[in-house]
């Protein structure tokens, strides 16, 4: 029994490193200067550690314009997505509307397509309303996620029947049982949605290029991409910009961390 709890804390440690390393990694980069990023063979440890590359992130970008842009995206997506597929997975888990297992086979079946081929139709479809080079462009095609469908429909068939049918008999319409009732039990899988899709939205990058064009108008991840060089790359400048990036993200998971993960335990996903 022993050794087996060693070897389970010893694969948790393997895989605690895997995924802690590169970002440890990317911070002690980020506190170098440029020379010292080109040493070989290279020392991970900066010395002494300069604030340099976080300084040129702020010349050279309009960071706070792009955290800004970035942050009102992704709440203008959040609040879409959940709206969206709260309304989706009501009609199939809730009312049941006929034909609701094969609408659900369509719609997992679009998790399986590579949402890159819908960029050429979203961006001519925005473009023929006129948002392109608007903060609404870039949130506005991705506020339905398949994948976040199939999340609340797995918390929405939890709910208990009697409940619905209880809230039927006194009169209450569909929304205000989805809001009043579905919501508060459902309340972790909305949390999870959440935490997913402000992830994939904030680290975006080929829809802003393709549908913005003014930097003002560019979230985070086009702006990053904008400290790359074309020859030459300071790597402390980049780390700086992708370690104040990755901050809020961090952040935000360690506060909702043990609600994302009852989510997706209760969800039955792996």
């Amino acid at each position: 029994m022993k050794e087996k709890k060693f070897a389970i804390y010893l694969l948790a440690g393997i895989f605690t490193i895997a995924v802690v390393a590169p970002f440890l990694w990317m911070l002690s980069t980020a506190l170098m200067t440029t020379a010292q990023t080109l040493e070989q063979p290279p020392n991970p440890i900066p010395s002494p550690p300069t604030l340099d590359g976080t300084k040129e992130v702020f010349s050279r970008l309009p960071f706070l314009t792009l955290l800004g842009n970035t942050i009102l995206v992704s709440i203008g997506r959040v609040v879409g997505t959940v709206l969206i597929c709260s309304f989706a997975a009501y009609a199939l888990a809730i009312i049941k509307v006929p034909g609701s297992r094969l609408i659900l086979l369509l719609v997992l079946s679009l998790i399986m397509v590579p949402g890159d081929i819908f960029i050429i139709p979203a961006f001519e479809i925005i473009s023929s309303i006129k948002l392109t080079n608007t903060l609404v462009a870039l949130f506005l095609p991705s506020i339905f996620d398949a994948f976040g469908v199939f999340l609340l429909y797995q918390f929405f068939r939890g709910v208990p029947r009697e409940l619905i049918e209880a809230a039927r008999v006194d009169g209450a319409s569909h929304l205000r049982i989805l809001f009043t009732m579905v919501f508060p039990i459902a309340r972790s899988g909305l949390i999870s949605l959440s935490i997913l899709t402000v992830l994939a939205e904030w680290k975006e990058l080929l829809w802003p290029i393709v549908v913005n064009r003014s930097i003002d108008k560019m979230t985070l991840g086009p702006g990053l991409a904008l400290l790359r060089g074309t020859y030459t790359t300071e790597w402390n400048v980049l780390m700086s910009a992708g370690v104040l990036a990755a901050l809020p993200m961090i952040i935000i998971f360690l506060f909702l961390q043990k609600k994302f993960i009852a989510s997706i335990a209760r969800s039955g996903l792996k």
